[in-house]
């Protein structure tokens, strides 16, 4: 039995207010809508509602226990009804984010600052993860989107954006500064330590894939998981790091570290947003995007 919902908002006007009459005002209707309402309902639902008297209308045994569950369920639909708004308002919602410590630090920062302040209601959740890992929870809904270093293997699931251009670099602490005097040919990073990220970084496979294409093979002296920490690591003279200028660069302005430069440019690389293809994203997530794009 389907019962149009606009039939039980009459039914629970006139219960509440005791009166076709005051049913009527409340909902700018005439009396007759509302009286023809309930006729329609009470056929409809097969049983009388109302009993009638001359001050107006009383809830028979059964009307009453329809109202406390028709009360109950059109306050919940009224409820997510200004839910939805306040979430297309933007001012409620979420946004889930996959993104590693290095993305946060040289793009997200700002934005999520200005987002936030700009949309304080709505809860922001960063997951710190390698590329892999932050496109593995986007394709298992653990987050909205991901940010990653790119570029990543193309799959027709996910839509990628180039975002941000990032630079490889290598760079050196005043023990090997020397080096970042006079141009080298790429293959002499063969002839000291080289400090890199853990093989499982997009970035590290990324320089792999890249020295590789040139025929080197480096074996790090040293692998960690940040290059921020690499960036430490050089500067004290363990070795010379391979990392992203834009992370080096207040080290690099200060001279605490030192650029070297090749005789072959190291390839532009993007930080990318990612997300899924042919899913609707909530007004936050769309909101955040328009932001940055």
């Amino acid at each position: 039995m389907e019962i149009h919902l606009d039939l039980y908002r009459v039914f629970r006007e006139a219960a509440k207010c005791g009166s076709i009459s005051g049913a009527a005002e409340r909902l700018f209707v005439s009396q007759s809508a509302v009286s023809q309402a309930i006729m329609q309902l009470e056929n409809q639902i097969g049983g009388r509602l109302f009993d009638r008297n001359i001050r107006g209308v009383t809830l028979t045994a059964e009307g009453a226990v329809l109202f406390s569950h028709i009360d109950d369920a059109l306050m919940l639909i009224e409820n997510a009804q200004v839910k939805f708004a306040e979430m297309k308002a933007l001012n409620a919602g979420s946004i889930r984010i996959g993104a590693s410590d290095t993305i946060c630090s040289l793009f997200l920062l700002p934005i999520l600052k200005s987002f936030n302040d700009a949309h304080p209601e709505i809860r922001i959740s960063v997951t710190n993860r390698t590329t892999r890992e932050s496109i593995e929870l986007l394709k298992h809904a653990a987050v909205d989107i991901a940010f990653v270093n790119l570029p990543v293997e193309s799959d027709v699931s996910l839509e990628i954006t180039p975002l941000k251009a990032i630079h490889d670099c290598f760079v050196a602490g005043e023990k090997y500064a020397a080096l970042a005097d006079g141009t080298m040919r790429l293959a002499d990073l063969k002839k000291v330590p080289v400090l890199m990220l853990e093989k499982a970084s997009n970035s590290r496979k990324h320089m792999d894939a890249f020295l590789a294409g040139k025929g080197i093979a480096l074996q790090p002296a040293i692998e960690l998981g940040s290059l921020a920490l690499l960036s430490e690591f050089a500067k004290i003279g363990l070795g010379v790091a391979a990392t992203i200028r834009e992370e080096a660069q207040g080290m690099l302005e200060r001279r605490e570290l030192f650029e070297l430069k090749f005789d072959e440019a190291l390839p532009e690389r993007h930080i990318g947003l990612v997300r899924p293809r042919n899913v609707n994203l909530s007004f936050a997530v769309k909101a955040f995007i328009e932001r940055m794009l």
